[in-house]
């Protein structure tokens, strides 16, 4: 992995939730369908103006990454972080959960996190979105509901990250371009993959 991208240098963030469904119809028109493949977060990032500093700066980490190539992390601009005003503490895990769960319990954190948010476990890299409200009580366990399904197992000490969550990720193209204009400012746009 090499390094981590600042979203400093972006006015724009359109994040995508990736599923990949096999679909068979029948002469009679009934279908069937079948998950294949895992879930995965795509987010496409479009710059601001940058000038040749912003630019050279931003730019040479993207030709860095060998197109698709390597991996980083990217913390999107403001849905990277819970959109609750009162969450405090670091939740712990409970128990030991298996992959393909959808709940899971913790208690140590306070305050509520709110349903959209992203949460990342500290025992592997997929991150995941809440489906439920969760109201944290520090001395009691609270129910986390998830999706998609628990990639990898958890065990009782792993915590969870609910703000400023650090998305692992790859480019989507092996061609990095900048688009300059006529004033001297520039715009890079760039698409990455949840790397899991």
């Amino acid at each position: 992995m090499s390094g981590s991208l600042t979203t400093n240098f972006f006015i724009s963030a359109s994040i995508t939730s990736a599923n990949t469904t096999r679909i068979s119809e029948s002469l009679s028109g009934k279908t069937h369908r079948k998950a294949v493949g895992g879930q995965h977060w795509m987010i496409q990032l479009d710059s601001k103006l940058l000038d040749r500093t912003e630019l050279s700066s931003l730019y040479s980490f993207m030709v860095k990454q060998q197109g698709q190539f390597d991996s980083f992390t990217v913390v999107p601009p403001i849905y990277g972080s819970t959109a609750s005003t009162n969450a405090t503490g670091t939740p712990t895990i409970t128990q030991t959960y298996a992959a393909g769960l959808t709940s899971v319990r913790a208690q140590g954190g306070g305050g509520s996190l709110k349903t959209g948010d992203f949460i990342k476990f500290s025992n592997h890299d997929k991150v995941y979105m809440l489906t439920a409200d969760v109201d944290q009580d520090a001395s009691s366990e609270d129910y986390f509901e998830i999706t998609p399904p628990l990639h990898t197992s958890i065990t009782n000490s792993t915590t969870i990250v609910y703000n400023d969550v650090p998305f692992k990720v790859y480019l989507t193209n092996d061609r990095t371009q900048f688009r300059t204009n006529t004033d001297g400012t520039s715009t890079i746009q760039l698409t990455v993959r949840e790397d899991i």
